[in-house]
């Protein structure tokens, strides 16, 4: 038996085991257990076990497999990455802005979490809903690339994401539902940072406007180091910054 296969074995029993005593202390039954089942049955069927997943223990994983030791916390990925185009100018979007989305500067220095010497040319990945709650996934709306300068600084201009929900009509809002939670994700922007091509973060930036911040149905997600503060630039629009520091830079 190779290790992966003895690790697979063991994450199984440890699973059943504690799944047991769960079973146990709630005296569940198998008319439960059975609709446990074909709960999980819809689940699969609409493509958002990963999903519920990153809900449940993506955080813990973070934390667990000590990625956090050191720089910029990381965070979850979730579901609508992709590849994105570089964004020389730093404009993640294009006019005309319905009055609605106020417009956002976010800037930064990137910076090596060991030395604290500035990061020049790191890859720095947005993606973000706009305000209204809504990604763009199918084209390149409020998303790009843009690189640091020599001295570290980066800067973008895009819009203030609101907070949204987006599990209303499947099975993992049928869950937080019958459990009385809510499924909205406080307002954020995500981020991944890689350095000569080496990838060194994910996390996500969040907004201090959002009302869902110390109650995201992702728990443990939002933390005081990833929250920016959103000042108004005087023009009906918002400045923040965001210092990212990276662990694990090329020598």
């Amino acid at each position: 038996m190779d290790s992966q296969t003895e690790r697979l074995n063991a994450i199984w029993q440890r699973s059943v085991e504690a799944m047991k005593q769960v079973v146990r202390e709630f005296r569940i039954t198998q008319d439960e257990l059975h609709a446990a089942g074909d709960y999980f049955d819809r689940l699969g069927q609409s493509g958002m076990c990963r999903s519920l997943i990153d809900v449940a223990l993506a955080m813990t994983s973070v934390e667990a497999t000590g990625a956090a030791d050191h720089g910029t916390r990381p965070n979850l990925e979730g579901p609508y990455h992709a590849v994105h185009l570089e964004r020389p100018d730093g404009r993640l979007i294009a006019d005309p802005i319905p009055e609605d989305m106020p417009r956002l500067c976010l800037s930064g220095r990137v910076t090596d979490a060991l030395s604290g010497r500035p990061v020049a040319n790191a890859a720095l990945d947005f993606w973000q809903a706009d305000s209204r709650g809504r990604y763009d996934r199918e084209g390149n709306h409020l998303r790009g690339i843009v690189r640091s300068d020599h001295a570290g600084w980066y800067r973008i201009e895009t819009v203030v994401p609101d907070d949204y929900a987006e599990h209303d009509y499947d099975p993992i809002g049928e869950l937080f539902r019958a459990m009385g939670k809510h499924n909205t994700r406080a307002a954020h922007i995500h981020l991944k940072a890689s350095v000569d091509g080496h990838d060194l973060l994910t996390t996500q930036i969040f907004m201090s406007n959002s009302t869902f911040l110390d109650k995201d149905y992702v728990e443990g997600a939002v933390s005081e180091d990833l929250v920016t503060t959103l000042v108004p630039d005087g023009d009906g629009g918002f400045r923040a910054s965001f210092d990212i520091a990276l662990a694990g830079v090329p020598a």
